[in-house]
């Protein structure tokens, strides 16, 4: 995980720390309001827009990661 990612994801989720294995299942702020705010966040920093299918898979730091490689592969 990058530093822009994990400062992305403490802000929007509003915690101190954040790990490569968090997920919304071990985060408790990450509600649905706080994912789509986490999901327009990300594709306004890397400026990118996820498929809408694509966007309920986002709910872990790792998948998020994964998808922010791949489209940055793709580009």
């Amino acid at each position: 995980m990058t530093n822009e990612l994990r400062e992305i994801l403490t802000n929007v989720l509003e915690v101190d720390a954040i790990s490569e294995q968090d997920s919304s299942e071990t985060v408790p702020n990450w509600d649905s309001v706080r994912h789509l705010s986490l999901v327009m966040a990300l594709e306004d920093h890397y400026g990118l827009t996820f498929e809408a299918d694509e966007i309920p898979n986002l709910v872990s730091v790792q998948s998020i990661s994964e998808a922010i490689q791949r489209r940055a592969a793709a580009a």
